[in-house]
């Protein structure tokens, strides 16, 4: 019997006293790397704590400007835009690796890691807009995969478990002019080679949407973000995953933190953005461990043993610290952990 895997979606709080502007500046200029990786490697031993079993890198910049900045850079190019493949490199990934390497010193395991990367649709959109120029489009896809590769040649003391494709605007953006074979083409591009090394390839869709156009490519998880909008499920047929062997990644705990802070807001009559004591409700009144494990048997109940990984529906890099992001991360693994017990007992 499969267990399920639980993942995080990449985004975090910076801690206190740093913002994400520093962050992207000492990313791009390369001058204070101590202290940068010093906060990437302690957010990414906070995710570990909390019982994230596939943790992905600690994102504290844009998701898509940290990929395209590279991209749009003259010297980083053979022409425009036509990615050299030693310029592909994820700074965060080797940041992490030490981490990677002092886990398997204490536990004598090799840490598994999910690695998020722009996808080529919604990456194209921020760049080109909503024209369709095929020829850039596939360029795009093929950039993406040399930084796939690249990961791979960066892990050293931790193995990718998953590549994830971030595309939140596909199946929302109705902007997007490219055809279902052109998009199909070039998410295959993006994720052929990671599959041939044996890895989990995950999208990550806000909307489940155009999730068959997914399934005719060799990309075989499909994440969304069932916590927050339980009606996507319905969306999916079981049958069409189960024949094209894809599974799915679930969102089970909410993330949305501006709606929950208004939620608690609301019931205590305050300002919780002002009086902190009270963000805690969110974890202890709203996102509960039993109420995410509901969501996770909710949604088990629909696609069985096609759901292969659980997270949180997204990032978490607008949360108000790391403790209350942590907090929940942790309240998921005990769901994660709790639901799978239970399986195995009722087996």
């Amino acid at each position: 019997m499969q267990e399920i895997i639980f993942i995080d979606e990449g985004s975090f709080p910076t801690p206190e006293g740093v913002t994400r502007e520093w962050v992207q500046g000492a990313a791009e200029n390369r001058d204070e790397d101590e202290k940068l990786f010093s906060i990437i490697r302690e957010a990414f031993q906070i995710k570990i704590d909390a019982g994230v079993q596939v943790p992905t890198y600690p994102q504290f910049r844009d998701m898509i400007g940290q990929f395209f900045d590279i991209i749009k850079d003259e010297k980083n190019c053979h022409e425009p835009y036509v990615l050299k493949e030693e310029r592909a490199t994820i700074l965060e990934l080797e940041a992490i690796d030490e981490v990677a390497k002092q886990y398997k010193i204490e536990t004598g395991k090799t840490l598994e890691v999910r690695v998020c990367i722009a996808g080529p649709t919604d990456m194209y959109f921020q760049a080109f807009g909503a024209t369709a120029f095929v020829d850039a489009y596939n360029i795009l896809a093929e950039d993406i995969e040399k930084f796939i590769k690249q990961a791979f040649k960066t892990a050293k003391n931790f193995k990718i478990k998953v590549i994830a494709l971030d595309e939140i605007g596909l199946g929302l953006n109705n902007k997007i002019q490219f055809s279902d074979d052109e998009i199909i083409s070039a998410l295959t591009v993006a994720s052929t080679f990671a599959r041939q090394q044996g890895t989990d390839v995950e999208i990550h869709l806000y909307s489940p949407l155009k999730y068959e156009l997914i399934c005719e490519t060799p990309i075989n998880v499909i994440g969304f973000e069932y916590a927050g909008n339980p009606s996507y499920i319905d969306l999916l047929d079981r049958k069409v995953l189960e024949d094209s062997n894809t599974y799915a990644g679930v969102g089970i705990s909410r993330t949305d933190i501006f709606s929950l802070i208004s939620i608690v807001n609301e019931k205590y009559g305050i300002n919780a953005w002002k009086d902190k004591e009270y963000m805690q409700k969110i974890v202890t009144e709203l996102e509960t461990s039993d109420i995410i494990k509901k969501r996770l048997e909710t949604a088990y109940s629909v696609l069985g043993d096609r759901i292969k990984y659980a997270n949180p529906d997204c990032g978490l890099a607008f949360w108000p610290d790391q403790k209350l992001a942590f907090r929940l991360l942790e309240n998921t693994a005990k769901a994660v952990n709790e639901f799978n017990a239970e399986r195995i007992i009722n087996k």
